[in-house]
């Protein structure tokens, strides 16, 4: 995910104390504030969703809706997607229930073994555990084909015109005939009344 250039003052200095950080302005700190709270809410909690976080931002520092989202997506930039470590952490999940699964089934029978399963594989799925994490793309090392503009009929495979203000003045003979303006008559309105 390509960096914010507004971002790398933050980049620096974000697990500096605050007493130390002097190049901040307050609105500055307080970003860093949210910033800080976003990223250990997010490690504490991995499951946490974007909606859940934006509600704590929210909440917490008294931000609008639009802002919260503004910073967990600056967070997401500055620190990466704490989500793929969440994800670690429900495959993680998912291998230790079906440890217990298989144990609690030795002693309770096959009957039981199977009912946590599928319970256990609803939720593997759920969180798309069975399917590869996609490839992030390297946005910010795309590099645009450069364009050039251009009149020149040849470069799609036409054929330039012998003399193009002769052409252009034909047409322009053709269709000036056809454009008719009329003039109309109007009522200066007040108030909704004519």
């Amino acid at each position: 995910m390509p960096r914010k250039p507004a971002l790398d003052k933050f980049k620096g200095v974000l697990f500096d104390s605050l007493d130390e950080i002097e190049t901040l302005s307050p609105a500055e700190r307080q970003q860093l504030k949210r910033y800080r709270f976003c990223f250990t809410e997010s490690l504490e909690n991995p499951a946490v969703s974007d909606r859940e976080l934006r509600d704590f931002l929210m909440e917490e520092f008294g931000i609008s809706q639009t802002q919260a989202y503004v910073d967990i997506s600056n967070v997401r930039i500055l620190l990466g997607n704490v989500r793929n470590a969440g994800k670690e952490w429900v495959r993680y999940l998912v291998t230790e229930e079906l440890k217990e699964a298989i144990k609690e089934a030795k002693a309770a029978g096959p009957k039981k073994l199977m009912e946590r399963i599928v319970a256990i594989d609803k939720l593997a799925k759920y969180h798309r555990l069975d399917k590869e994490d996609a490839v992030e793309m390297p946005w910010d090392e795309i590099i645009p084909q450069p364009i050039e503009p251009t009149t020149d009929p040849r470069v799609i495979g036409g054929k330039p015109l012998e003399n193009k203000e002769e052409e252009i003045r034909k047409l322009y003979e053709k269709y000036k005939g056809e454009i008719e303006i009329e003039d109309i008559d109007y009522e200066v309105v007040k108030d909704g009344k004519a």
